[in-house]
């Protein structure tokens, strides 16, 4: 995919930072988005985590963040996943636990369905922790690994899929799509300039 992962991790920093005031949670956003890229550029996930964590140690405040990520690669070992363990990962709504949470779960899962019913199955926060696996998870593994009846039920689905398209013809297109003087009528159209 056509950006490089320290822009990834910037850019998505400054977008968390308008509606996330917290150092950590603009941090968190910003390795989230480098997991997803990595991810998409086929990177397996623990290369994924190890490569979000060589990017963030050098930015001022990584420390909840990359102790979050260093603990949930740690909490693989440590026997069958359940609700207890992702709980010792983090039960609250602090972004870095969220994370940890969600790459936990995508870590250890067997498959997608196993991967979001760990992620969604504990007394934390569970819609943020599937939201974000599933991302992690549907990256990885792509659409087809979803169950059919699952998709089939998915509120707004040909929005999410034209958005999904529109994006990687971006990441692999976009030159040929727009200029910094011209870009294609439909585009623009989608995506309007200014």
């Amino acid at each position: 995919m056509g950006w490089e992962p320290q822009l990834v991790l910037q850019l998505a920093v400054e977008c968390a930072a308008q509606s996330h005031g917290h150092p950590a949670a603009q941090l968190a956003a910003g390795a989230f988005a480098v997991l997803v890229h990595g991810l998409a550029r086929g990177e397996t996930l623990d290369g994924s985590v190890q490569h979000a964590l060589a990017l963030l140690a050098g930015r001022p405040g990584h420390e909840p963040v990359t102790e979050a990520l260093q603990q949930a690669l740690g909490s693989v070992r440590q026997g069958i996943p359940g609700p207890a363990l992702i709980e010792a990962l983090g039960a609250s709504d602090a972004a870095e636990e969220v994370l940890a949470v969600a790459v936990y779960c995508a870590l250890v899962s067997e498959d997608v369905r196993h991967g979001l019913r760990l992620a969604v199955n504990h007394g934390g926060p569970s819609r943020a922790t599937g939201s974000l696996c599933g991302a992690l998870l549907g990256a990885l593994h792509g659409e087809t690994a979803l169950p059919p009846a699952w998709l089939a039920e998915l509120e707004g689905r040909p929005t999410l899929l034209e958005l999904a398209d529109d994006f990687a013809m971006e990441m692999t297109q976009g030159p040929a799509l727009h200029s910094p003087t011209a870009a294609a009528p439909g585009w623009l159209a989608r995506y309007p300039r200014g």
